[in-house]
């Protein structure tokens, strides 16, 4: 009789802690006052760093286009995917308006290529000059920087471009083909 009343508790304790939802730990995804757009149109973006403060900043991607392989560029993912696909490269000009220091968009922001099927292209690191990540690490507040992000697209092609923070995968902005 007590094995059979302990493991009754067990078994209620184990359900109600499953059942539970688990508060405080769960990032979101999105907020409801991350902009949509489409190519072209200047979005506003004000997001909360946890870690350093306030960022506001004019965000614009212009386009969406295959290109050349940049320099120090180098393939990766599974050898099946490796022939298919090559380099896009989005060109994007942020304005930063209120940043806590020069580095910091390139510290927290990043960009991601979206396919119709949801899979997410995440940007390459290369070599060029030309990239956003190198332009943005003396990004000050009032500055203009016009770059580039790549990605590997070896599948779908992209059609939405999101912002996101690289801390919690919080979407800041996006842009529909």
């Amino acid at each position: 009789m007590h094995r059979w009343i302990l493991a009754l508790v067990t078994s209620v304790v184990t359900l109600l802690a499953l059942a539970a939802p688990a508060v405080g730990y769960a990032t979101p995804t999105t907020t409801p006052e991350a902009p949509i757009g489409r190519l072209g149109d200047t979005l506003r973006i004000q997001y909360q760093d946890e870690a350093f403060g306030p960022i506001v900043a004019d965000v614009t991607v212009h386009d969406v286009v295959p290109s050349e392989i940049p320099p120090g560029w180098g393939q990766n993912g599974s050898p099946r995917w490796r022939a298919q696909g090559g380099p896009w490269r989005a060109n994007v000009t942020i304005h930063p308006i209120a940043v806590p220091n020069p580095y910091i968009m390139a510290a927290s922001t990043t960009f991601n290529g979206v396919t119709p099927g949801g899979d997410a292209y995440v940007a390459k690191h290369t070599d060029d000059p030309t990239t956003l990540d190198a332009l943005l690490t003396n990004a000050p507040a009032g500055s203009t920087v016009t770059g580039g992000v790549y990605w590997d697209v070896y599948r779908g092609l992209v059609t939405h471009v999101t912002m996101l923070s690289r801390n919690t995968g919080l979407r800041l902005a996006q842009w529909n083909l």
